[in-house]
């Protein structure tokens, strides 16, 4: 019962944002008293908390995935880049815009999850391509993975924009032997 609590509070949260959704909202969604959602919570932030741990850890599974079975690093770049937008595209703002306001010990956990990911997916990808010669050797890999993650979670000017910011972001990092790869990834990939 309680991960079908978590999923439908994830749904709900993603969906709507933490504030406007209520304990009685989910207990209603799922058939359940709020007494039954108090079996399993104690509070609404800690089933905030357990929610965002789940939908973090399912989200550096997904990105360690792509690291572990995508030798090259251009193409999972790429593949990483478009798993961090879609994070954005389906999660309401609203969720971490709340979670900031009025949970700050979940805010924490996420903000520790973020240096988490950047230093473990964002930087191995820029370390690799460095050493196989098909990133820059000039890269200050701890800024451009923090502008890595930075850059893939904002908002867009126009539909599919965030395809032309993904591309020239990447193309940035290439040297010569690396913009060959890209070519070749990209007109795979049309």
């Amino acid at each position: 019962m309680k991960e079908r609590i978590i999923a439908e509070a994830r749904q709900l949260f993603n969906h709507l944002g933490v504030k406007t959704v209520r304990l009685e909202d989910i207990a209603q969604q799922l058939g359940i008293s709020k007494k039954t959602v108090y079996q399993h919570f104690d509070s609404k932030e800690e089933l905030v908390r357990l929610m965002l741990e789940t939908q973090l850890n399912e989200n550096l599974r997904e990105a360690n995935a792509i690291h572990k079975q995508v030798a090259d690093p251009i193409a999972s770049a790429l593949l990483i880049w478009d798993r961090l937008s879609h994070y954005r595209r389906t999660v309401n703002p609203n969720l971490l815009r709340d979670i900031e306001r009025h949970y700050p010990t979940v805010w924490h956990l996420f903000q520790s999850f973020r240096t988490e990911y950047i230093n473990t997916i964002l930087i191995a990808n820029l370390h690799e391509g460095i050493e196989q010669g098909l990133y820059r050797t000039d890269l200050d890999e701890t800024v451009i993975a923090w502008l890595w993650a930075d850059q893939s979670q904002r908002e867009t000017p126009y539909d599919h924009s965030d395809v032309a910011i993904k591309h020239h972001f990447v193309r940035g990092l290439l040297t010569q032997k690396g913009l060959y790869l890209y070519e070749a990834i990209k007109s795979r990939d049309e």
